[in-house]
């Protein structure tokens, strides 16, 4: 059975990976495609939105950047949770995890994860949220 980075065990589900760095989307997709996901990506939270209404049926959860120029991390979480209220969706930030939350009051994201990204905590935030933690 495939289970996909947001626990899904059904074929097809992909991650939507939203950064608006190159190299960071091409590295945050090899990482996810090494754990064995697929993914489509974002350079923005307005394409990010897009791509979200394009593919909603086969996107099981978002990994977002929190600051973008445009419609930030944040502005692009609260349309995609308006979308999909129960969208699993990871902030990645330079941040320190508490700093991220605090930006988020009430509708907290699933998890936060620290950038640069490393497969160990990644891998690490996946497995937390497949098992209903964050």
């Amino acid at each position: 059975m495939t289970i996909d980075a947001c626990g899904n065990s059904m074929l097809g589900h992909q991650v939507l990976l939203v950064d608006d760095e190159k190299m960071v989307l091409e590295v945050g997709k090899a990482i996810l495609q090494r754990l064995g996901h697929k993914v489509i990506t974002a350079e923005s939270g307005e394409e990010a939105l897009d791509q979200y209404v394009r593919h909603r049926e086969s996107i099981g959860c978002v990994v977002l950047d929190l600051t973008m120029p445009g419609m930030d991390g944040q502005a692009a979480f609260k349309q995609l949770r308006t979308l999909s209220p129960k969208l699993p969706i990871i902030i990645a930030s330079g941040l320190a995890a508490d700093q991220v939350t605090r930006q988020f009051g009430d509708t907290q994201p699933s998890s936060v994860i620290q950038k640069p990204y490393q497969i160990a905590d990644l891998s690490t935030k996946i497995q937390r949220i497949l098992n209903g933690g964050s």
